[in-house]
């Protein structure tokens, strides 16, 4: 029997080599794959954390709450360009056309607003002058700082904006009512008083990423850590096209008919097909991982992050069990197509779908209710869990049990239909 198994998995072997078409769809296309995707896909990893975005600011106040605005948006992740002579049409198609990303007017009231304000509600509370008289200087309530943005700005920047302007606004109304509140204390009391000085928020807030102590910092953030097991699993299952398409050709050319003289079970002959293309997807998994390490680096990206020979150890583990899942796929198809072309376009749609159901392309928690739920049910879905479980939740064998079960239960099920359609096929 080993002896069989072995000339098998021999002639598989000896089959792909002389395929150079399949050899290139098997290694060059996931290579290539990752490395622009993992560039494509950088600059929204890095959205929040290093990109600046250009902000153009129309101050027709001149006061406190532009000064302010321009001062605290420059010293944060905002380009501030001053739209100083600019008139109202051109301001606006500067957004508009996406010379700016963001503009800002600052209307021409807005500290005679943020005083008059600061006082009615101070005075409300510390009754010193006439609310009448203050009433009558208070600006319209329908003052406002009116914020442009670029149509094709993403809905997180427009909310990061917008919380940002709000932050220093309410940072510089809390002032002024420290201030208006210090003053009229003293009118009270006839005693000066020291300014009250806004400092660091009295409870801080501190983000740390929930995983072990093994991960790197910040290391869910950037695209080589997404991409890289994405598209090794994605060349896994894609393996579905050339295998499958092989065990068609096997029955058409004629050759199955003489393995079908020789001794040997189906059984023997789809486990050969399952060991000789485990070889292959482990060896995608190797190379992948090795581009993730030392290539992608080189085109200014961060490298993959594997902590010490026991992640390296957990993440062959999890290579293999992908790779068998993918592997009895493909021979499934293979047995169940009647034709290459059939074999090809059932492999293809069907490794697509998953993997776009399943997590790959789109992270499953942005899609709908119902599209998760069906997604949970990718194969391909549970591959990428078991290698985020790893290399970004520091998660170890307990973690993994979970993920695994179904993966081995699907290829279970897979080379049990495959060799009833085999055998079905071979009694024809």
């Amino acid at each position: 029997m080993l002896q069989r198994l072995r000339a098998h998995i021999t002639k598989e072997l000896l089959l792909l080599l002389r395929d150079r078409a399949g050899l290139a769809l098997l290694f060059l296309m996931p290579l290539a794959l990752v490395m622009i995707m993992a560039v494509v896909q950088d600059a929204p990893f890095r959205d929040f954390s290093e990109h600046r975005i250009k902000v153009l600011l129309l101050d027709h106040d001149g006061g406190p709450v532009g000064n302010r605005l321009r001062d605290r948006l420059d010293s944060s992740s905002f380009i501030v360009t001053d739209a100083r002579g600019l008139s109202s049409e051109a301001f606006r198609d500067a957004v508009r056309r996406g010379d700016q990303q963001v503009g800002i007017i600052v209307p021409r009231d807005a500290s005679a607003a943020l005083e008059s304000r600061s006082m009615l509600a101070i005075m409300e509370l510390i009754p010193m002058a006439p609310l009448d008289s203050i009433s009558q200087r208070s600006p319209a309530d329908s003052t406002a700082i009116t914020l442009l943005i670029d149509p094709t700005v993403k809905h997180a920047f427009r909310q990061l904006v917008q919380a940002s302007v709000s932050a220093i606004i309410n940072e510089l109304s809390a002032e002024r009512l420290l201030e208006v509140m210090r003053t009229n204390l003293e009118s009270a009391t006839g005693n000066s008083m020291p300014r009250i000085a806004m400092g660091d928020p009295f409870i801080a807030v501190r983000q740390e990423i929930a995983a072990g102590e093994l991960i790197g910092v910040g290391v869910a953030q950037d695209s080589t850590q997404h991409n890289v097991p994405a598209w090794t699993v994605f060349a896994m299952f894609f393996t579905v096209v050339l295998l499958g398409g092989n065990l068609v050709k096997e029955r058409q050319s004629g050759c199955m008919v003489r393995l079908l003289t020789m001794p040997g079970a189906t059984a023997e002959r789809i486990a050969s097909r399952i060991m000789a293309y485990l070889l292959v997807c482990l060896l995608q998994a190797i190379l992948m991982g090795i581009v993730g390490r030392w290539v992608l680096p080189m085109l200014g990206l961060p490298p993959l992050w594997i902590a010490g020979p026991h992640m390296l150890a957990l993440l062959l583990m999890i290579s293999g069990v992908v790779a068998l899942a993918a592997t009895s796929f493909g021979v499934l198809v293979g047995a169940l197509s009647r034709s290459q072309q059939q074999s090809a376009v059932l492999g293809s749609t069907c490794v697509v779908i998953l993997s776009a159901i399943g997590g790959i392309w789109v992270p499953l928690y942005i899609m709908p209710a119902g599209m998760q739920a069906v997604g949970r049910l990718s194969p391909l879905h549970w591959s990428m869990e078991a290698y985020n479980a790893v290399l970004l939740r520091g998660g170890g064998i307990s973690d993994l049990l979970p993920l695994f079960l179904p993966l081995v239960l699907f290829a279970a099920v897979c080379i049990g239909l495959a060799i009833v359609s085999e055998r079905i096929a071979s009694s024809r």
